[in-house]
C-alpha cells in the first residue's frame, strides 16, 4: 500500500485505523457461511471463530456475527498491539476442524494434526501448498460432510 499510493507506514494505518468500523460494519458475510454454521450448531457442534481481529473491534464484530445470524460458542480475537498463534489456541479448545484464508496459519494448524482447509484469497492464490483450497462455503460444507462422517468424529 505504502509504495502504490506513495504514502508511509503510519499514513497507511492512520487511514485503516479511520475506516476499519465501518468496513467490518458493512462487509457482507460469504454466501452460504451463516447457513453452514447453523447447520452444524443445530447438529450439536461446538462452534469456535478465531481471528486476527483485534481485540478493540469485539464489539463491532459480535454485533455484525448476530446481525448475520452466526452462531458460535466462542470468539477469539488477537490481543491489542500483539499477535498470537491460532495454532496454540486451537489446541487449548480441542479443535478438530480449521479454516483459514492465511496460508501461514492454516500450515501451522495442519502440522498439529487438525483437520485444515485454505480459504481461497487473492493472497495465498498462486503459492504452494498441500493443504486443500476451498474457494466457498459449499465446498466447505462437503469437507465437513466427509469430516463428521468419519468414525469417532464430532467437529469442534
Amino acid at each position: 500500500m505504502e509504495d502504490a499510493f506513495n504514502k508511509t507506514r503510519d499514513e497507511v494505518e492512520e487511514f485503516f485505523a479511520s475506516c476499519i468500523e465501518g468496513i467490518f460494519t458493512t462487509v457482507p458475510p460469504r454466501e452460504g457461511a451463516p447457513e453452514t454454521l447453523r447447520a452444524l450448531h443445530e447438529q450439536g457442534c461446538i462452534i469456535h471463530l478465531i481471528t486476527h481481529r483485534d481485540e478493540r473491534h469485539r464489539t463491532v464484530t459480535e454485533s455484525w456475527l448476530a446481525r448475520h445470524g452466526f452462531p458460535y460458542h466462542s470468539l477469539t480475537m488477537c490481543p491489542t498491539g500483539q499477535g498470537y498463534s491460532k495454532k496454540a489456541r486451537c489446541l487449548e479448545l480441542g479443535v478438530q476442524f480449521f479454516v483459514d484464508d492465511k496460508l501461514e496459519n492454516a500450515q501451522e494448524v495442519a502440522a498439529s494434526g487438525i483437520y485444515t482447509l485454505l480459504f481461497y484469497a487473492s493472497h495465498n492464490a498462486r503459492r504452494p501448498n498441500d493443504l486443500p483450497l476451498v474457494k466457498n462455503w459449499e465446498e466447505i460444507g462437503e469437507h465437513i460432510h466427509f469430516f463428521l462422517n468419519q468414525p469417532q468424529r464430532q467437529a469442534r
